[in-house]
């Protein structure tokens, strides 16, 4: 008998998540969704000041993060300094277990509606039980194109789409990873096309060869809102063959239910249809064991500036080198979260508008904390445990652990 089809594959898992109830778990009833979505959103300033003395400031090591980790508290710390002399900041939260995930905003600077996503989230988790994942969260990783951004408030959205790129950036922000398969290497901090990777994305890249997440989710925004959703890279073995995309395709369109569920937009998935988890210009993800294409294309710019290997890549994408095993590691989950617009709610006109952003933003914020953050499809379980025939190939061996 063969494979079922991946289409149909979705179809068949989305009817096991009713069966199981999956939306029932004590963190999605409609008693949290609301007391989550009604929580006002506290200030960063604020919440660092009752976490970290004024006099201490954490920065980024090895040894001071695995400080951080070991004592397991809420904590702000500081990954390293811009070239115009601005914090990038981190928030780390305990989980527990001892899975780990990270979340980043504002990797194009110009999408500030990223940014405020990320510090609903830190908002929302300092007044909350500990998720199930160990959880750092990066806010803002180009904090000086965000400043740029805010300082034209009157371009937010359109399509100068100012903040961006760096100055003297080589490459767009989402575009200088490593060659897929290949680990960073600090001392060389060349991406794919021999560019210089810009500091902000080394200091990402050197936090994740020391904490080894094993899941990301990357949020962004899209000018273009009938495209905004939650998608998954499929993962792949260091030589891009497909390990299976069933797990990562369903967590995304199950956060992107979250959203829909409670009057949100998310119709980059079409969960009216056929769901899917597929970013619209990515390659469609093969079956496991088959050779897995990537786009490296991206937005085509002079120079191209817009091409290059996307985190997504990079990440979903197995390190396995015989002569730095050191640097080797599994692919990672890594979904990508496409807020609809860039603008934040300040930056609408209407007090109508405003509300209407403000509960998207909280929405797309509680998919992260209520789903991302805790005991669903948790790597090292489910993917190791499908099994290649059909029937068990459609069906989880235990639907209990979703």
């Amino acid at each position: 008998m063969k494979p079922c089809k991946p289409i149909l594959l979705f179809q068949v898992w989305m009817v096991i998540f009713s069966i199981a109830g999956i939306t029932q778990n004590k963190f999605l009833t409609e008693t949290n969704i609301t007391r989550t979505l009604n929580r006002p959103v506290v200030a960063l300033s604020q919440i660092a000041d009752t976490l970290m003395n004024k006099d201490e400031e954490f920065t980024f090591s090895k040894d001071q993060l695995e400080n951080i980790l070991n004592e397991r508290k809420a904590v702000p710390f500081i990954l390293g300094k811009t070239n115009e002399n601005r914090n990038i900041e981190a928030w780390f939260f305990p989980g527990t277990s001892i899975k780990k995930a990270l979340v980043i905003g504002g990797v194009h600077g110009s999408e500030l509606s990223s940014i405020e996503v990320a510090e609903i989230l830190i908002s929302n988790l300092m007044r909350r039980e500990k998720p199930y994942y160990n959880v750092i969260i990066i806010p803002g990783l180009f904090p000086d194109n965000a400043y740029t951004a805010k300082e034209n408030q009157k371009e937010i959205g359109s399509t100068a789409n100012l903040g961006r790129y760096g100055i003297s950036s080589p490459a767009d922000p989402n575009r200088q990873m490593p060659s897929p398969g290949k680990p960073f290497y600090e001392e060389y901090g060349k991406d794919h096309f021999e560019r210089e990777i810009d500091p902000e994305n080394k200091l990402l890249l050197k936090l994740i060869a020391i904490y080894h997440p094993d899941r990301i989710a990357s949020i962004h925004a899209i000018r273009n809102i009938s495209k905004a959703g939650i998608f998954a890279d499929p993962r792949t073995d260091n030589n891009s063959i497909a390990l299976g995309f069933e797990t990562d395709s369903m967590l995304a369109i199950e956060m992107s239910r979250l959203i829909r569920n409670n009057n949100g937009h998310v119709p980059g998935n079409f969960l009216n249809g056929r769901p899917t988890a597929l970013y619209y210009k990515d390659p469609v993800p093969v079956e496991k064991g088959k050779f897995q294409k990537r786009n490296f294309s991206g937005t085509i710019l002079p120079q191209n500036r817009g091409s290059g290997v996307s985190l997504g890549t990079w990440a979903s994408t197995a390190i396995s080198s015989e002569t730095d095993p050191a640097y080797n590691r599994k692919a990672m989950r890594i979904l990508t979260i496409e807020f609809p617009g860039y603008k934040r709610p300040v930056d609408y006109k209407t007090a109508s508008q405003q509300k209407h952003i403000r509960k998207l933003l909280k929405l797309y914020a509680s998919s992260i904390e209520n789903i991302f953050l805790e005991k669903y499809l948790v790597e090292g379980y489910q993917d190791e445990r499908l099994p290649a025939s059909e029937f068990s190939y459609c069906l989880p061996d235990n639907p209990d652990m979703l």
